[in-house]
């Protein structure tokens, strides 16, 4: 039974620079294969992570929903 993504599959998601991965206005559709559109933020290395959004990945995590979905919008990964 597939209950999302195991712990094994999102350690093993793949980084990529901040720039391969902003959304414009326009629409990104050529974003790099095996990535996750609705979770642009987990292909952060944890630096750019912390740099973009001044938090680690696991304060980020701890916040609502609509808190991480308005933090994406202001660095376009939404």
């Amino acid at each position: 039974m597939d209950r999302g993504n195991s712990l094994p599959s999102i350690l093993e998601q793949k980084v990529y620079p901040y720039e391969m991965l902003i959304v414009t206005h326009r629409g990104r559709c050529r974003l790099p294969p095996g990535v996750d559109r609705t979770r642009l933020e987990r292909h952060l290395s944890p630096e750019e992570f912390q740099s973009l959004f001044g938090m680690p990945i696991a304060e980020f995590d701890r916040l609502s929903l609509w808190k991480r979905n308005e933090l994406k919008k202001k660095v376009s990964l939404f």
